[in-house]
């Protein structure tokens, strides 16, 4: 289960990407004045990409921030009330848990990123210790997408309404396998439109490990102190 990523490449080059291939790339807001190196963990503010029109995702897209850890529609409490993890939707049951199944059918989005973590335990670790923290890259280091989840709600306390995201995690790949045996789908821009095509192939090109070769695995020094969500996940 992947709990923290890092998106070290701003918006300007993600739009580059898209521009590539010709699909149009708009921001609906600014982007936060946040270094680039800062880890995203649940409950933080982070970027999706998702169809202006979900039927027709090739006709344009729609850029912004919003909460990482998904919050139901059918949620009627207070915010903090919504205390299920969320931050990541099983591929085995994505089309079926109620939390996303209809996010799964009508609310696709993408999650840049250029690396993620995995936390392990350390020869020796014993219960209280600080576990490993693995920083999990690919070979060229270009920006990657997140099969993303989106959904909007109206927890008692926030009337306006809210937007929050969850992605997608499968069963990890050799390149994975001895820190987690879990891992998120993580796509080339071709691939995630793919995902975002609603007539695709959806969650069956994602039930496949990624094959060796696919990530590489580095030591990473711990950062900041973790959110109270963040120890409880990991």
């Amino acid at each position: 289960m992947c709990n923290e990523f890092q998106k070290r490449y701003s918006r300007f080059l993600i739009s580059d990407r898209f521009a590539q291939i010709k699909i149009p790339l708009r921001w609906a807001d600014a982007e936060a004045n946040t270094p680039l190196d800062t880890p995203v963990r649940p409950t933080d503010r982070a970027t999706i990409i998702r169809p202006i029109d979900a039927d027709h995702p090739t006709a344009g897209l729609e850029g912004l921030d919003m909460r990482w850890w998904m919050v139901p529609s059918f949620h009627r409490g207070a915010m903090k009330d919504w205390r299920t993890m969320c931050t990541n939707a099983r591929v085995e049951t994505v089309n079926s848990a109620p939390t996303f199944r209809e996010a799964y059918r009508r609310r696709r989005c993408l999650v840049p990123l250029t690396s993620f973590i995995e936390y392990s335990e350390p020869p020796g670790w014993t219960k209280g210790k600080p576990k490993q923290r693995n920083e999990i890259e690919w070979e060229d280091g270009d920006v990657r997408y997140f099969a993303g989840l989106w959904e909007r709600s109206t927890p008692s306390d926030m009337p306006e309404g809210v937007e929050t995201f969850a992605f997608v995690t499968g069963p990890a790949g050799p390149d994975v396998t001895s820190i987690h045996d879990r891992c998120p789908a993580v796509l080339t821009i071709a691939q995630g439109m793919e995902w975002l095509g609603l007539d695709g192939p959806g969650k069956s090109a994602l039930e496949q490990p990624a094959p060796p070769g696919t990530f590489t695995v580095k030591l990473s020094p711990r950062e900041s102190l973790m959110s109270a969500e963040m120890r409880r996940a990991i």
